[in-house]
């Protein structure tokens, strides 16, 4: 996990990057930033550090050698002479104005840090952050001027809400270091993958976390695509497989595959069924097969949706199911020619 109560904020700086291909220009600072007070500081700090709190990493793309132009080879160059920092900063600015060409790639303020001592997973190492704030408020500035009281608006940077971000950590150099990404852009799709992709050629580490949430999502793509009403399992049936599914990913600290096709699939079709499938999904999705792994608690809780059912019975009933699927029974009634759901229970609330 991280922990940042030992960090210090040792080298800082600001520069605009405005969107390339709308014309806007991007505006380089002349020197590092040098802070006034420990209060600015302070906030700053907070502002960039207190969104990362998860254990879901990144690292860089490895190609044949790293690209002279390239976030992964002007990191490399701060971690080994740290007097590189503010020149690798404007070329790290300069690299993201070139990738900012879709018109609704917004401007914004371009913030690095060097933060010492960062603690990740029980070591202690640096960091580099790289941070952008895209979006202005609108702010009251009430003030007394002469026994009366005025009222101004100000637009300003939320400091609750970063927009962008990565920490680069100084570990694992040779793989790619490990890196924490943010982005609360990504619901606009056309932009979704520039910050992480086109500025920072990142990918998903493969670590516990990448395993158990590949592992999730080819127990839910067999549900959808496999356990469907067309083969004659009802969508009730697939959301108890699903469930089963998660539940046994949350009760175990490590996956085996083994244990997990006798106490989950169970039945001799469904772990052939699934066996093809998940073969598939691998190779749809460049996975490598692990089937004994460490379980990521962060995985699990991320997909807790998955832990109840929905049954949405034309458009008169829905009926949450939180678990306890065998108090509920499905049924055919011949005079009503319709279908129906028996429910048991103790007691009403």
């Amino acid at each position: 996990m991280l922990d940042f109560k030992r960090a210090d904020l040792q080298d800082f700086s600001v520069h605009y990057v405005g969107n390339k291909g709308n014309g806007e220009e991007i505006s380089l600072s002349n020197k590092p930033f040098k802070f006034k007070d420990e209060f600015v500081k302070d906030t700053l700090f907070n502002y960039f550090l207190t969104p990362f709190k998860n254990d879901i990493y990144y690292q860089f793309r490895k190609g044949d050698v790293i690209k002279i132009f390239d976030v992964h080879a002007y990191a490399k160059e701060i971690f080994e002479d740290k007097k590189m920092f503010f020149k690798n900063s404007v070329k790290i600015a300069q690299h993201l104005f070139d990738q900012s060409n879709h018109p609704k790639i917004k401007g914004g303020e371009l913030y690095l840090a060097y933060f010492r001592d960062c603690m990740v997973d029980g070591e202690l190492c640096d960091a580099i952050g790289i941070f952008k704030s895209e979006n202005k408020e609108t702010y009251l500035k009430v003030y007394e001027e002469a026994g009366d009281f005025e009222i101004e608006t100000e637009n300003g940077i939320n400091i609750n809400k970063l927009d962008k971000g990565c920490l680069i950590y100084n570990t694992d150099r040779d793989s790619g270091y490990k890196v924490s990404l943010l982005d609360n852009s990504t619901r606009v799709a056309e932009v979704a993958t520039y910050w992480m992709e086109d500025f920072l050629n990142l990918k998903l580490r493969e670590d516990n976390y990448y395993h158990t949430q590949h592992l999730i999502n080819s127990c839910k793509g067999f549900c959808d695509e496999v356990l469907t009403e067309d083969n004659n399992v009802s969508k009730l049936d697939q959301q108890i497989l699903l469930n089963r599914s998660v539940n046994f990913l949350r009760e175990k600290d490590n996956f085996k595959m083994k244990e997990f096709q006798n106490e989950v699939l169970a039945q001799p079709e469904l772990i052939e069924a699934y066996k093809d499938f998940r073969k598939q999904y691998n190779k749809e999705n460049q996975v490598k097969p692990i089937d004994d792994f460490q379980v990521s608690a962060t995985a699990v809780n991320q997909n807790k949706k998955y832990m109840r059912s929905i049954l949405k019975l034309d458009k008169n009933f829905h009926i949450y199911v939180h678990s306890r699927h065998d108090y509920i029974q499905k049924g055919y009634d011949e005079d009503m020619g319709m279908h129906f759901y028996k429910l048991y229970f103790s007691k009403e609330e």
